[in-house]
């Protein structure tokens, strides 16, 4: 018994028949397409793909080229939790007030993205409160709350110091407070933190960053301050 064909393969092609116009029109249409097929590939070679140099600027005469590369510092990455706004200078210095006599500033150089806040002596005398910067009305203080206050920081003179208090106001006075101070050796940039457990229900969180011993033209800059419940 001969195999069975395929389903495909069963019934008989059937033979199509053309006429001669038909026929002509085919082969019109055909060289057309050739045509066309041609010409695509033909342009498709020419300088405008050809090397797949990449495209150059030429600097405006009377200046030499130059070549921008990304900062290889710390990348701005916003910290969750941050009870500060804008605490990373690269907007404004809003909320943020001088102490000491001194003068404050957004300068270029921060820590992590473009700007840094400098504290400028400028003529400050001698006093209590040292040259330097406060944020006020940062939270409610929840009284047996731990908050901790940290910053970036540099001076631009050795063996100069920084001071971080932080603590609650409670009727224009400071009722409750802890400070931290720490030297910097050299002008590197630092992270250093201040706690403290929140003793007066209702008070207010002040933060205050100040610098000592800053001699000549010495400013101590500030970056990336964050204020966290512990």
């Amino acid at each position: 018994m001969a195999a069975r064909s395929p389903r495909h393969l069963a019934d008989r092609p059937v033979r199509v028949r053309r006429s001669r116009p038909q026929v002509v029109f085919l082969v019109a249409l055909l060289s057309i397409v050739v045509v066309t097929v041609a010409i695509a590939l033909a342009a498709g070679q020419g300088p405008a793909r050809r090397g797949a140099a990449p495209a150059t600027t030429t600097p405006p005469p009377g200046r030499a080229a130059t070549t921008t590369t990304a900062a290889a510092g710390r990348q701005i990455r916003p910290t969750p939790g941050n009870l500060l706004q804008g605490a990373d200078f690269e907007r404004d210095l809003a909320g943020w007030t001088p102490l000491g006599g001194a003068r404050l500033e957004r300068v270029e150089g921060g820590t992590s993205g473009r700007w840094a806040v400098a504290v400028d002596p400028g003529a400050a005398t001698p006093g209590p409160v040292g040259p330097g910067l406060v944020r006020r009305g940062l939270a409610s203080a929840k009284a047996g709350t731990t908050y901790e206050a940290s910053a970036w920081v540099r001076a631009t003179v050795p063996d100069a110091q920084v001071v971080l208090a932080l603590h609650e106001e409670a009727g224009g006075r400071v009722a409750s407070s802890d400070t931290a101070a720490y030297g910097l050796p050299d002008d590197g940039w630092r992270q250093l933190a201040v706690e403290h457990r929140a003793r007066v229900p209702g008070s207010s969180l002040v933060l205050e960053i100040t610098g000592l011993d800053l001699t000549g033209d010495g400013r101590l800059l500030v970056d990336l301050v964050d204020v966290q419940v512990e």
